[in-house]
């Protein structure tokens, strides 16, 4: 394997990250298809661009390295995905904020690696102590694998894909009632640690922790110029089917919970007040695949590449349910199916023009909003046959 690349990919064992997985490993560059699952794990279809320059080579997928907790978390993804064991080779990391705690992931590798994809952050909005349990977690985790490539990664290193969100780039206090300017590549947040811990507000936690993670990353690379670049990839609401362990229901995946899965389990019975924290999305599997592709594309270096498909909203979503799964009208309210927006919200949209001008142009598209809910339910009934819900 000496001519495949290595990569290396943190919290292996999540929602984005499984997807991350599943195309690192099965990516099949010289087919129509570079995603075409085998047949033993029934993945959904990757929606990719039909002809990225990136996807030209005849190269049959990557050599992986990733991080998950424990052992039994690596026993889970190899039960679920058995033919991936091939190509993958884990390394178990119970804690993204210890100092040095990636290090010798770089020191023994017994394959160089040359590029790295760091996951590996809290997404929990049920959380009280935000500088602990958030903000701690995001930031030292970024700049302690970061420092760790620096290091030890040595020359063959190119190139470090980081997790972000689009919660870097928007405005937390803007008033969501009327519109604004797009937000772009260039906007920052300016919510503080301070004012997301004083406000006890856990989606204001979250946002200061992925806006202070990605300039901590952004300011190690001004600082000490490693031989590597980096590229930021910054989603919005993520949801789509899950190829991650779920033990039970209360284990989905914060976004597709409160986007999608709240609907169908009673969580949520009347629309009145019921309200996102953000109203813009995108389909995991176009996350993964932003993701893979920034590896490899030269325009992506030094950059923060935005990945949003349209808006999302509560009643979009349960009208999106009741159309195609009638079965389902029992458990999903029916809502207000003509107040598509709650009443007095107005977000403000995104310009992904640069983004999409270095995932591939014209030949990039997102997966809409339809198609997203409808595999994200179908994902979520498949799981609720095996817990006997």
């Amino acid at each position: 394997m000496a001519d495949t690349k290595h990569v290396f990919l943190t919290g292996a064992s999540g929602f984005v990250a499984s997807q991350i997985l599943a195309g690192l490993i099965e990516v099949r560059a010289a087919l129509p298809n570079p995603f075409t699952p085998v047949p033993d794990i029934a993945l959904p279809a990757f929606h990719h661009p039909q002809s990225s320059p990136t996807l030209t080579t005849t190269q049959r997928g990557y050599l992986v390295t990733a991080s998950v907790r424990t052992p039994a978390k690596a026993e889970q993804i190899l039960a679920l995905h058995p033919s991936w064991a091939c190509q993958l080779t884990f390394v178990y990391i119970t804690d993204v904020a210890q100092d040095g705690v990636f290090d010798n992931v770089f020191i023994k590798a017994k394959q160089p690696l040359d590029y790295v994809i760091h996951t590996a952050s809290p997404v929990n909005f049920d959380v009280t102590d935000f500088q602990r349990d958030l903000i701690d977690p995001a930031v030292q985790g970024t700049v302690g694998i970061l420092q760790s490539a620096h290091t030890h990664g040595g020359p063959q290193l190119k190139r470090f894909v980081l997790l972000g969100s689009a919660v870097s780039c928007l405005d937390s206090f803007q008033d969501i009632s009327v519109a604004s300017k797009p937000y772009t590549e260039k906007d920052w947040n300016p919510v503080t640690a301070a004012q997301a811990i004083a406000s006890r507000n856990p989606v204001l936690g979250y946002s200061a922790s992925k806006k202070l993670a990605e300039q901590a990353a952004w300011a190690l690379m001004e600082s000490q110029n490693p031989v590597f670049d980096l590229a930021v990839i910054c989603p919005d609401i993520i949801i789509g089917p899950m190829l991650q362990p779920i033990s039970g229901p209360k284990a989905v995946n914060e976004t597709n919970s409160f986007a999608v899965y709240n609907f169908m389990n009673g969580v949520y019975t009347q629309i009145d007040g019921l309200t996102f924290p953000f109203y813009h999305f995108v389909d995991v599997r176009d996350v993964a695949l932003a993701h893979i592709l920034a590896l490899t594309i030269p325009a992506a270096s030094g950059q923060r590449i935005l990945v949003v498909s349209g808006l999302i909203t509560p009643q979009f979503v349960i009208n999106t349910i009741r159309k195609h799964f009638p079965q389902l009208h029992g458990r999903v309210m029916e809502g207000e199916p003509a107040q598509i927006l709650p009443r007095g919200n107005e977000p403000t949209g995104w310009d992904t023009s640069r983004s999409t001008e270095i995932l591939g142009g014209k030949d990039w598209t997102y997966i809409g909003l339809e198609e997203s809910v409808v595999d994200t339910v179908r994902s979520l009934l498949a799981l609720e046959a095996g817990w006997g819900v």
